[in-house]
């Protein structure tokens, strides 16, 4: 073993262990990298920034699982998550410059109350969600992932289970509304 992959080692240790510390570190090491990457592939600055971000929290819940073995490179495995948030984030943006900008307010404009809902409060109840139920249902509802694509990204076992998980997350974020918030809440 490679005095390299003992470092890489004793990192995913540390993040297993709880120390959000060697997160820093990560950030230090490899913003460079990062940076590059996300500029290279049409980001700008605060994409650079958000990417990573986003990246440490997928690293920190995939590391912090019971089963989790690093079998590449650290810098590779950040790499690859950091190049596919990137991409979500690029495509996401690049999906609402091409759409109407009436067609947000056509939907809320619409006679019936689930059309004149006041969205604001559900992504307040969706910002008290855990990392992984939030990730799940805005890859889902807001950025048009299907399952699969779900299941790779966080990697779950395959597309059923990502469905278990998107309907329990679902289940969790409707109790956390119906605690929070009356119907009329949501009427405009």
């Amino acid at each position: 073993m490679t005095d390299h992959s003992q470092q890489d080692q004793q990192i995913v240790a540390r993040i297993q262990m709880g120390d959000k510390e060697s997160l820093v570190e990560l950030y230090r090491s490899y913003n460079g990298m990062i940076s590059q990457l996300v500029l290279g592939m049409g980001g700008s600055q605060d994409d650079v920034d958000d990417v990573f971000q986003e990246s440490l929290i997928a690293i920190w819940e995939n590391m912090r699982k019971p089963d989790f073995t690093l079998s590449s490179k650290l810098s590779t495995y950040l790499y690859s998550i950091a190049k596919n948030q990137c991409m979500r984030l690029l495509d996401k943006r690049k999906r609402t410059q091409n759409e109407d900008p009436l067609e947000h307010t056509r939907k809320v404009e619409g006679p019936t109350p689930d059309k004149a809902m006041d969205e604001s409060l559900v992504r307040k109840a969706l910002q008290q969600l855990g990392d992984l139920c939030r990730s799940v249902l805005i890859m889902y509802y807001y950025d048009g992932f299907d399952m699969k694509n779900i299941a790779k990204a966080h990697h779950f076992t395959n597309a059923n289970v990502a469905k278990s998980k998107k309907y329990q997350c679902l289940k969790q974020l409707e109790g956390l509304v119906k605690q929070k918030y009356s119907a009329s809440d949501f009427l405009r």
